[in-house]
């Protein structure tokens, strides 16, 4: 089996899981807590991160996850058509 070097390592998808005591459902979100959905809003175990907020709608860990700058494109120039 050979690894793919260049590839980046995932972060991990939703962090540390939550206890089922302090899961914070649409109806327990205080004003404070980190809006990040986890888990299948259809399915019975879907709740809210709950964590203290960082700047904006999010805990410091799902901030970083959430909104990764953007990578440098490379600038392609192509010829005009001599016409």
């Amino acid at each position: 089996m050979t690894l793919n070097k260049s590839a980046p390592m995932p972060m991990p998808r939703d962090g540390p899981k939550a206890p089922v005591g302090q899961r914070k459902t649409i109806n327990t979100l205080l004003p404070d807590d980190c809006r990040w959905p986890i888990g299948d809003p259809q399915g019975a175990d879907f709740h809210f991160c709950g964590k203290r907020k960082a700047d904006g709608p999010y805990c410091d860990f799902h901030m970083r996850q959430g909104f990764q700058p953007a990578r440098p494109r490379a600038v392609q120039y192509r010829p005009r058509d001599a016409a």
